[in-house]
């Protein structure tokens, strides 16, 4: 999953999709814009009847999971692969929990994807990360190049335990100077649904103009849907930290199929130059988003709507607990590298790392929850709050997504 934080603000759709884009079924209701792409740890990698490789959609979910899980499945997934390539430790994965099968993993790389190729079992393991990173790479295109937004000014979070598998090289790919891994970034969703704030919608619909602006009912909507979160605050009484209203109104262009969302505050839109500057920002929002404005049109505002966010938690969420003893000593493991085959690779604990000292790879960070490969010529620190830093190889930084 891929989605895109621009100026503080989490970006909304009614475009979600059901099923595949354009043949399944568009639910219309407003949810965060997040683009769902076929390459998790789970993806198989298969190869069609042209001798064409693929990387998902489909998944080996939980159950039976990859191939070296041990538990029934048959065809090589992401996660079979980076076992192959040393990515993994098969004595270390979750700590040590649960040990890993490499030679089942190695055999069905080999059978259902290096012998129809025509590849070795590391190039082919290797064919397989790399088609991941690029269906990853061209998702966030989607949402940053084709928006007219540059990769290269933004900072790649990475989340999920096998995010770290390739996140250093698509932020190579797209040109970003900054990965961000934190400490809780393998349970990310888990962490969210713990610090996200108790939010309720509310929405009203009034049909009005920018050339025929009916301000003061637009201000009595404004200020029904502020009290209408307002006792949804009181509901949620003592237990809030604090709660805040934001507002927005849905506008479009005449004859546009679409409405874009438009941030509203109605304290400077009661002002003299309250409309004018609330078209200021539809047509630099839709100028975002399309790389066109019609500045000459008039404006019409659809559907006002109301989000009151109280925030429940105002402490630190702390740390992901794991058993002490499940901690050995990390000792250095061949590992295959694109470009530069098979390497012996330092293998750190994050835990053990110095704080802010900056080290160059190639290298493996292991927790007892996720592994992060740093490729070589990349760097990496450890910040104080035990997130990792990357900062991808500049001389790669050419490389470019191109979206079409």
């Amino acid at each position: 999953d891929v989605g895109l934080v621009r100026d503080g603000r989490i970006p909304w759709t009614r475009e979600s999709w059901i099923g595949a884009p354009y043949r399944g079924h568009m639910t219309g209701f407003p949810a965060v814009d997040v683009k769902s792409v076929g390459a998790g740890g789970g993806s198989i990698a298969w190869v069609d009847d042209g001798r064409v490789l693929h990387v998902g959609p489909q998944s080996a979910g939980a159950v039976p999971g990859p191939v070296c899980y041990g538990r029934g499945g048959l065809r090589p997934t992401l996660t079979d692969a980076c076992l192959v390539l040393g990515y993994l430790d098969p004595d270390y994965f979750l700590g040590g929990t649960m040990r890993l099968e490499r030679e089942s993993a190695f055999r069905a790389v080999e059978r259902q994807v290096a012998r129809p190729l025509g590849l070795s079992v590391d190039d082919a393991a290797a064919a397989i990360v790399e088609l991941a990173t690029e269906n990853m790479v061209q998702a966030i295109a989607d949402i940053t190049i084709n928006q007219g937004i540059d990769p290269a000014q933004a900072v790649l979070v990475g989340g999920g335990g096998a995010a770290g598998f390739n996140c250093a090289a698509v932020a190579r790919r797209l040109g970003c100077p900054t990965i961000l891994i934190p400490e809780l970034g393998a349970a990310l969703s888990a962490a969210g649904a713990l610090m996200t704030d108790l939010a309720d919608e509310h929405r009203c619909l009034h049909f009005t103009r920018s050339d025929d602006f009916d301000r003061h009912r637009v201000a009595r909507v404004l200020e029904d849907l502020a009290e209408r979160c307002r006792q949804f605050a009181g509901r949620v009484g003592g237990a809030a930290g604090d709660s805040r209203i934001e507002f927005a109104v849905e506008a479009r262009y005449p004859g546009q199929v679409w409405e874009i969302e438009v941030p509203v505050d109605p304290v400077r839109l009661a002002g003299d130059s309250g409309v004018v500057e609330l078209c200021e920002r539809f047509h630099a929002e839709h100028r975002a988003l399309f790389a066109i404005e019609d500045r000459g049109s008039a404006i019409e505002f659809v559907s006002w709507t109301a989000r009151v966010r109280c925030r429940m938690r105002s402490h630190d969420l702390g740390r992901l607990q794991h058993d002490a003893g499940a901690t050995r000593e990390a000792v250095p493991r061949s590992v295959h590298f694109a470009g530069h085959g098979r390497v012996v690779t330092p293998v750190h604990r994050l835990e053990t790392l110095e704080a802010h000292a900056t080290m160059r790879g190639p290298a493996i960070v292991e927790t007892p929850f996720t592994t992060i490969v740093v490729d070589p010529g990349a760097t990496f620190r450890r910040t104080a709050n035990r997130s990792l830093m990357i900062s991808p190889e500049r001389a790669a930084a050419r490389h470019v997504a191109h979206a079409n």
